[in-house]
């Protein structure tokens, strides 16, 4: 019910079963509710931040009288229109430190989001006000990295960062997600290369001339990943079996995550008794530090090997495909790959299939 509230009317407003609310027809989203059970008559308005609407609590009536009811509601109403952040969180460079700080722990790919801001965002963004915001900085930054390096990579930059102002509106730093409508359409065209079997004994055979050549031996015979490989330590090593720790695999979740078994088939074990034990990581020129790969030193063996046109990822995808022309079931290739099995069978199969995977790596390395 509405009606034009008045000291006097408002007084003669008795309860009921329920409580009810009048409506205030001088000011605009005043409302006065009465309660149901001993007829107390507080003062509320409705204000709106961005596109959401929420209930104000002004007073007590009749502590608050109806000019003042309407002035108080008059002032939320300007409150809520001003822009609003933490005293501590000014810049976005402030925004992501507490985003960073309530993501880390639980995101795997933390590490990529903080190359995308250390590399391209920080620079282009930290110094903004959170109030000052908007999609247009969204969409000069994805020109800006696309113009600097590639159309893919200005998409991928704006993917990581902006999560962060979603995330913010949940947790009410800001009102309204800036970026909201901000589109990164280059999408990654998923790569096909399979080495043939002669590319594949040019590149095992240019491995012997090249410093790093166990390590890429150890990835081919392995099929696991480059950067697994790369931090492997001896302390992961037991007997034949290798444990890649679950903080080192690869999942949307941290908390997700489970260690991997690779068994280390003879022709494994024969890279590792070779490989010197300088420190506690098995690969790299001194073996204190994980071993670091840039594209300089698989073209180098590319050179060597005279195949073109491939990555080190590309291996991996070679060993699988190897191991499935030699008649492995596609079920024991993703496991030798450490894939995430999201049937609902695999909430009841805890087998750990690690003779089937040896079998698996076995055939492989007879390629």
């Amino acid at each position: 019910m509405q009606a034009k509230l008045t000291e006097t009317y408002i007084t003669k407003l008795k309860h009921k079963s329920e409580r009810y609310d009048v409506r205030d027809t001088v000011e605009r989203g005043l409302v006065l509710r009465v309660g149901k059970k001993f007829g107390a008559k507080h003062w509320h308005t409705f204000v709106y931040r961005g596109s959401k609407r929420r209930m104000v609590r002004l007073g007590l009536f009749p502590h608050m009288s109806v000019r003042d009811a309407r002035m108080a509601a008059i002032q939320a109403k300007a409150n809520a229109n001003a822009p609003w952040t933490p005293e501590h969180i000014k810049t976005v460079a402030d925004l992501f430190e507490e985003y960073r700080k309530a993501r880390e722990p639980k995101m795997r790919a933390w590490r990529d989001v903080q190359s995308a801001w250390d590399v391209w965002g920080e620079e282009f963004l930290g110094y903004l006000k959170l109030t000052d915001v908007s999609i247009h900085h969204g969409r000069e930054l994805r020109n800006h990295v696309s113009k600097k390096s590639t159309e893919l990579r200005g998409s991928a930059v704006i993917r990581y960062i902006r999560p962060m102002f979603s995330w913010a509106v949940d947790e009410s730093l800001i009102d309204e997600n800036p970026w909201a409508g901000l589109k990164a359409t280059a999408i990654a065209t998923p790569r096909d290369r399979v080495l043939t079997n002669e590319e594949w004994q040019k590149v095992w055979g240019a491995t012997f001339k090249d410093n790093l050549g166990a390590y890429f031996r150890f990835l081919m015979l392995s099929a696991q990943r480059k950067d697994n490989v790369a931090s492997m330590k001896w302390d992961e090593i037991q007997g034949n079996l290798w444990t890649i720790p679950a903080e080192k695999f690869k999942a949307t979740k941290k908390e997700s995550a489970k260690a991997h078994e690779v068994p280390l088939t003879p022709a494994l074990m024969e890279i590792l008794e070779n490989q010197p034990k300088r420190g506690p990581f098995v690969f790299g020129p001194t073996g204190l530090k994980q071993l670091r790969l840039g594209s300089r030193e698989k073209d180098r063996l590319a050179k060597k090997a005279g195949v073109d046109d491939w990555r080190l990822h590309d291996l991996r995808r070679t060993a699988a495909t190897r191991m499935t022309e030699n008649k492995i079931p596609r079920f024991i290739v993703e496991r030798v790959l450490g894939h995430a099995d999201r049937s609902v069978t695999a909430v009841y199969d805890r087998a750990n299939y690690r003779e089937e995977k040896r079998q698996a790596l076995n055939e492989l390395s007879k390629n």
